[in-house]
């Protein structure tokens, strides 16, 4: 991650604040990012969750067994896939969930003494210099009813002041009550730990139904022919958007259409929220902090620069009511 991204200030101060040595992702020419965390005995290792796949990728093709002397891999920055999670856990490697971003660091986190379920579904209950809480997605002045989804809010010690220079800006980015939106869906369980939907942005609306990407995401990436998957919006005159899911396969052959929709059929995902087009690509485009960038899949969808071939899962055709 850039040394501008909150990742890497949390880095810094984590090793300031415990003596420990801060190593940058700045391998020697030629080395690859394993090679160097296996050179520099790095056991706390951060990053965002497309980090991870790559490393857990890399370490796959070279056939190996442990990622040096790692013990613990922060991610932040997006959600993390469960199969990456538990790639790590069969390996003995405890996953950090968080949740933060540059304006308010990273305030939610998995602790040491979490369960598994806790560690790969959420991102912790954080800490006390920070408070969350979820408010309507109609209204961001209104708390959202207990365990329901809404837009993250938040405010504490971690929080920005203000956007620099730009007053606009900065309230627009707060809710009445002084409550910093970050414009991310979540829904807190009865433990206080966050559960991340999505980024409000990112939500399908398919004829009125609303579709969280990151579902299909997530199950898509326990198909093991798939390495990385995007679920976005393309629009439709009917029904207003679509869902197109785009992966990048794990191996040399892409998985194809039909066999990636009935996984996603056998791992739970609801038939309404089935894919109804598909695209296998050679890589994503992502931001400087590895984020990838969905807004660019959509519109090189929309500019015909890749073309994803209409799909169907086939028990839509016999099913009462579908469209």
């Amino acid at each position: 991650s850039p040394l501008s991204h909150h990742i890497a200030w949390v880095g810094l101060a984590q090793a300031l604040l415990l003596g420990a040595e801060f190593v940058l992702d700045d391998p020697p020419d030629g080395a690859r990012p394993l090679d160097w965390i296996i050179e520099t005995g790095a056991t706390y290792v951060m990053g965002v969750p497309t980090h991870a796949i790559d490393l857990l990728a890399e370490q796959r093709r070279r056939g190996g067994q442990a990622l040096g002397a790692v013990m613990v891999f922060y991610m932040a920055g997006a959600p993390i896939p469960p199969a990456t999670a538990a790639a790590f856990l069969d390996q003995g490697i405890t996953p950090q969930n968080i949740y933060g971003m540059t304006e308010n660091s990273s305030h939610q986190y998995t602790h040491p003494d979490d369960d598994v379920d806790v560690i790969t579904s959420t991102c912790g209950r954080g800490g006390p210099a920070y408070e969350v809480r979820i408010f309507r997605q109609d209204d961001p002045d209104i708390p959202a009813e207990a365990g329901a989804v809404g837009e993250i809010g938040g405010r504490g010690a971690a929080l920005m002041l203000g956007y620099f220079a730009d007053q606009a800006a900065t309230e627009a980015g707060f809710n009445r009550g002084g409550w910093f939106m970050s414009g991310d869906l979540g829904r807190l369980d009865a433990a206080g730990n966050l559960h991340i939907v999505g980024r409000a942005k990112d939500l399908i609306i398919r004829g009125g139904r609303n579709i969280h990407p990151a579902r299909i995401e997530n199950l898509a990436l326990t198909h093991p022919g798939v390495d990385k998957a995007a679920a976005f919006a393309v629009p439709d005159h009917r029904l207003g958007e679509k869902v197109c899911l785009a992966i990048v396969a794990a191996g040399d052959a892409a998985p194809g259409a039909d066999g990636v929709l009935d996984h996603l059929h056998r791992s739970g995902l609801s038939k309404y929220d089935m894919p109804e087009y598909f695209i296998a690509l050679p890589e994503f485009p992502l931001t400087a902090s590895g984020k990838i960038q969905k807004r660019d899949l959509a519109e090189a969808v929309k500019g015909g620069t890749i073309s994803p071939q209409a799909v169907r899962f086939e028990s839509l055709a016999t099913s009462p009511g579908s469209s």
